[in-house]
């Protein structure tokens, strides 16, 4: 009965079950080799009521399983931490990041509790971390944004300079004042968190610079 009940478990390793089922053993022998030894009927029982309680309390504790997952679970809170910092990323970007490591940590756990030997454990945990530590998101809203911002500054760059109507000083100052405009708007692009904060910049940006018209 108590081999059936190890056999049964299925957060224990291969290797976890075969100790646990010689520890049985080993109780069983020796309860029936005081049983045995016992010269009286209260002895016997004894042995047996002892021997019983022995077997009953065998209760082997998951080892290889449970500190694979603790270990997949804390390379997810560190990717998780890694991607919160990233000031590359709005919000909606380090959510879907996050949403993908996670998947990646629970596949890896099912994987672990699906595995039946202390090799496939340690494959599932190698293979687990590996995947939640490989996700390394690409910004794109703010690449994106400042670019349109350079692609108006040099649009409006190469408008001014194509004006006959103004020295080459108001040429300089004109694209000074365009430049400084981009460099804020770019700046405010950087300090957005979310996507929609990221294109209300881009807006504001390419308006600021478009309306740079030196008299």
């Amino acid at each position: 009965a108590k081999n059936d009940e190890i056999d049964s478990r299925i957060d224990l390793t291969d290797e976890e079950k075969i100790v646990a089922k010689l520890d049985a053993k080993a109780k069983a022998d020796a309860a029936k080799e005081a049983i045995d030894k016992a010269t009286t009927d209260a002895e016997v029982n004894q042995a047996q009521s002892t021997g019983t309680i022995e077997l009953k309390a065998i209760d082997p504790q998951p080892v290889a399983k449970t500190a694979a997952k603790q270990a997949i679970d804390e390379a997810l809170k560190a990717k998780t931490a890694e991607i919160d910092a990233r000031t590359d990323l709005t919000d909606e970007e380090k959510t879907a990041a996050k949403a993908e490591a996670k998947a990646k940590a629970d596949e890896a756990k099912v994987a672990t509790d699906n595995a039946t030997t202390n090799a496939e454990v340690a494959q599932s945990k190698s293979t687990g971390t590996t995947e939640v530590n490989s996700i390394n998101p690409a910004a794109v809203a703010k690449p994106e944004a400042k670019k349109s911002i350079d692609e108006v500054l040099k649009a409006k760059t190469d408008e001014i300079d194509s004006r006959t109507d103004l020295t080459d000083e108001e040429k300089t100052a004109a694209k000074a004042e365009a430049k400084a405009k981009a460099d804020a708007a770019k700046q405010a692009i950087d300090n957005a968190t979310t996507n929609s904060e990221v294109d209300q910049a881009k807006s504001t940006g390419i308006e600021e610079v478009n309306s740079v018209n030196p008299i």
